[in-house]
């Protein structure tokens, strides 16, 4: 390891890929083993982007994991389809790393959806027997907040974010319905 950056990366990586930290908790918590003296300011140009981090997550699962990872994402793939089917009427976009063709043995399906109220989709989840809890967490790509819920589907953790309809110039962000749909088949047709 030749510098600080590197080292960051490095760790970064294994915390995301190995034990499910996300880029921010792993960041911090690889900067803390490199510097644990809280004092020493480090600048955060010195840090990796989330850019590069993804890039040298995807080259350690590809190096490590290559199996396993084509696995992952198309069994995440078909998860998140079939939620989304069920989430139609709410303009469902797959995001997050499962939208980047990146999955871990950590990685929760993100999806956002386009409504006037959570309460809409909250209202769905409960007539289709699905238990949901009501979160606020920060916007998939902004700074402010936003209600979502957490749920399981087909025994994988979901987040739903809500976002009201004027946030749908984000669905070029995520992938839609149609749009996974398309790439479920030309994996299928690829295999055969």
């Amino acid at each position: 390891m030749t510098n600080f950056k590197e080292d960051i990366l490095q760790i970064t990586t294994r915390l995301i890929v190995e034990e499910g930290f996300n880029y921010s908790e792993a960041k911090q918590k690889a900067g803390s083993m490199l510097k644990p003296n809280k004092r020493q300011k480090t600048k955060s140009n010195n840090f990796p982007t989330n850019l590069e981090i993804e890039k040298s997550v995807r080259e350690y699962l590809k190096m490590f994991y290559w199996e396993e990872l084509n696995n992952r994402v198309n069994f995440l793939r078909k998860l998140a389809i079939n939620l989304m089917r069920e989430l139609k009427a709410f303009g469902p976009i797959l995001i997050g790393e499962l939208s980047r063709d990146i999955a871990t043995e950590y990685t929760i399906l993100r999806i956002c959806v386009f409504s006037d109220s959570s309460k809409e989709v909250l209202m769905h989840f409960l007539e289709i027997d699905i238990a949901t809890e009501v979160l606020q967490l920060k916007h998939p790509f902004y700074r402010n907040r936003v209600e979502a819920l957490g749920c399981q589907w087909e025994g994988h953790e979901v987040i739903v974010y809500c976002l009201n309809h004027g946030d749908k110039n984000l669905c070029s962000k995520g992938l839609s319905i149609n749009t996974l749909q398309q790439i479920i088949e030309n994996e299928v047709r690829g295999n055969k």
